[in-house]
Parts: C-alpha cells; structure tokens; sequence
C-alpha cells in the first residue's frame, strides 16, 4: 500500500523521531507505519462504523489481543485514526492497576472524560481533548450556522427531550452549551469542572439543579450518558479504547472480579440501545484470557469459545491480533519498507531500494528469529531508523552480517523492557 496523500515531509520526520528513539509507534499518523491489519480495521469500518453513521444505532465490543509488544497500541492509534475519517469523535485511554484502573468506575469516566477528542482535519494538528473542548467547539459551530438564538431554541426543544439517562448530566451538557453561545463564563467553567468529574460544591451545583455527584454508583452511567448526549447532538457516533499499558495479574482476586464485572456490563450495554453507536474495544494481553477471564464465569460466557473476528465472522468479539497473516520475518520487513518509504519522504533524498531492502531484509531476519519474544519488534524498528538514518548521511552500502548483528544487540541492549505506563509497537 502507498503513503497516503496527506502524509507531509514534517510528519514522516516526526513519526521516525517518535519510533527511532523510542521504538513506540506514532500519536499521529498511526496507519502511515501500519502493517498486516488493514484486513481487520477495513471490516470495522464497512460492519460497523458505515452502518451506525448511516443509522446512528448500534454499538458493539471488541477484545483486541496482543502480547505486549505485539502491536496494540498501534492496531488502537490506526482505529482511531479510521473513526475520524468517518466523523466519530474518539477516546482512547491507557489503563493501569495504580493510575486508571478498570475496576475504579469513576477513575475510567474522568479519563474518558480528559481524552475524548472531534476529529481532526489536519491529522498531525496537535490534540484538542476533553469533554468540555469537544462540546464547544460542537456549540460554537452550530451557532455559527443558525445563529445563537436558532441554536438556544433547538437545545430547548429538541435536546432538551434527546433520551439520556442521567438527567443531571444531561441537564449539565445542555446548560454548557448555552453558557458557551451566551457568554457566560463562570457557567461555563463550572459546569466544564462538573461534566469533567472535578470536584463542584454542592451549592454551586444546585443552581444549576444538579442533583448527582460524580462517584462509582453513578460513574458508568455518566459514560453511557456522555454518548447519548453526543448522539444527540448529531454525531455518528463515538469509539471507546481502552488500552491496559501493565499487566493486571498482580491484583487481587477481588479487583480482577470487578474488572470482570464491568466488562461484561459493557459487552451487556453494547447489545441494547442504552450506547447508540459506540464502538468499545478493550486491548489486553493474552494472559487475560488465562487469568481474568476464567475467574468471572458471566463473563467467560461471553467470550470463551469465541472465533477470531474476520470478513467471515464480524460478530466475533474477539480480535486477535498474534495469528496475521504474515509471520515474524514478512512482517518486520514489511514495517522496514515503511520506513524507508517514510526516510525517503521526509529528507527528499532518494535512496537505492535494492541496497536498503536487502539490509532490511537481514535486519529483519535476525530479529524474526526471535518469534516475537516481548520488545523484539520495538527493537527493530529502533535499529531500522538507525539503520537508515546512517545510511542516508554515511553513503549507502550492504550491510555485513557482523554489522546486522551489532544493531540488533546495540539496540537490544540499549532498549529496556517495557516500563509500567510504556506503550508498545
């Protein structure tokens, strides 16, 4: 597949700063360095996200499964990247036992809350996140179109009766709006604190006659009330990721427990109306389905015995992304020609294709050996950058086996494991 159109020389620069010192994959410009899952994300968009933008309906789960360093948050950051070609707004959360928990109702809101984001135009613009930002740009955009008194009165007489299940969020999404288009700014900071899960004193909120307060009770349905409010407000729809960035195995049983329960509330929610066309994939490693899983009976219905999600089977929830259908070697040169198509782009210096593809070739048949053992693809997307960039400024030539072994182990050995909160390629 060919770079896209609108991939700029400061873009590719930054995606090969981004994976040449970190070995992670890109904030922007995910699907530019995408690999072997184009198959899986074009049935996505043709099942799912095309069907709820025509009918606003539906919603559906997604377990996505990888090892770690296995392609998760790559395969996420290209979803999300999909979803806003198709004008769906996108949330897409690191989970973690001690930052963001999934057993911790309230903490998934507020981060949901902080990470949603509209989609972008310019797709390396820098990110506009949160709650209180997405609904006013949505405002400010709609006043400019009708004006303000013609918004006011459709917020009054159409949203104002939109089904949402909590009416105090409902009520504090519609006196946002207005506070926004009225020119009112100690409304709008205010209820920006509350919708976002801030603390609010109680007679401040009382003015507005909000009567719930964020906590775990009410947590999940301020999140299904947050996609209704956006379905209402004449979106298509909204994808939820959440990405677990460290492993889940060190907490208690009664913590897994409740993991479990909330997930299989979720895979619950996405079969009824209550979540109008939401996507919510969460990425795990496989151990989750070894670990958590089996110890929530409810929710190992739901799951175990599932097939894998292909053109063939779409329902399936889920995704696993370690059986594509390349191997360890055809993969990693596939990601190595990316990168030269990226170097080529970014510094406008043409270089010779049979010379680098020979040397990515061995590069990526040192490291393919190793089966993808965990960091081995982030190992050699540092050592491809590096490979590359010396090539460029140095003069081209075949690399000898002495000097593919010295990148994949100078690299290895400069290359930690994956830290608690790391993403992986």
């Amino acid at each position: 597949m060919p770079l896209a159109d609108d991939l700029t020389p400061d873009l590719a620069r930054h995606i090969l700063d981004r994976m040449g010192s970190t070995g992670q994959p890109p904030e922007r410009g995910a699907r530019h360095v995408n690999v072997a899952t184009n198959a899986i994300l074009d049935v996505l968009r043709e099942e799912y996200l095309l069907q709820m933008k025509e009918s606003g309906r539906n919603s559906t789960f997604k377990l996505v499964q990888a090892p770690f360093g296995g392609g998760k948050t790559q395969f996420l950051h290209c979803l999300r990247e999909l979803a806003w070609s198709e004008g769906f707004c996108t949330s897409l959360v690191g989970l973690s036992p001690k930052e963001c928990p999934f057993d911790r109702p309230v903490n998934i809101y507020k981060e949901v809350a902080r990470r949603i984001e509209l989609p972008v135009e310019e797709i390396d613009v820098e990110p506009n996140q949160g709650l209180d930002r997405v609904l006013a740009q949505i405002a400010r955009a709609r006043a400019a179109q009708v004006g303000v008194d013609g918004f006011t009165e459709w917020l009054r007489s159409e949203f104002a009766i939109a089904p949402v299940e909590s009416r105090s969020f409902h009520r504090a999404v519609h006196r946002y709006l207005e506070a926004i288009v009225q020119g009112d700014p100690d409304g709008e900071f205010l209820l920006a604190d509350y919708l976002l899960g801030e603390p609010v004193g109680r007679q401040e909120t009382a003015t507005y006659h909000l009567r719930e307060v964020l906590d775990d009770t009410c947590a999940f349905r301020w999140l299904r009330s947050l996609t209704q409010c956006l379905a209402a407000l004449e979106l298509p729809g909204v994808v939820l990721m959440f990405d677990e960035m460290d492993r889940n195995i060190s907490l208690s049983a009664k913590r897994r427990r409740e993991i479990g329960d909330n997930l299989r509330q979720m895979i619950d929610y996405c079969g009824q109306s209550m979540l109008p066309g939401v996507i919510w994939c969460y990425a795990v490693p496989p151990e989750f389905m070894e670990t958590i899983v089996p110890e929530y009976p409810a929710l190992a219905q739901r799951l175990k015995g599932a097939g894998p999600f292909s053109r063939t089977s779409p329902l399936q929830p889920l995704i696993d992304l370690d059986h594509l259908p390349l191997g360890a070697t055809e993969l990693l040169v596939a990601i190595g020609r990316r990168l030269l198509e990226l170097t080529q782009l970014a510094y406008g210096e043409p270089l010779d294709p049979a010379i680098q593809e020979a040397n990515v070739a061995e590069l990526a048949r040192e490291l393919g050996e190793r089966q993808f053992e965990t960091g081995t693809r982030r190992t050699f997307v540092k050592a491809a950058v590096s490979m590359l960039e010396a090539q460029r400024r140095e003069g081209e030539s075949v690399l000898s086996e002495t000097r593919v072994r010295e990148l994949a182990g100078t690299s290895l050995s400069a290359g930690p494991d994956l830290m608690p909160g790391e993403t992986e390629f």
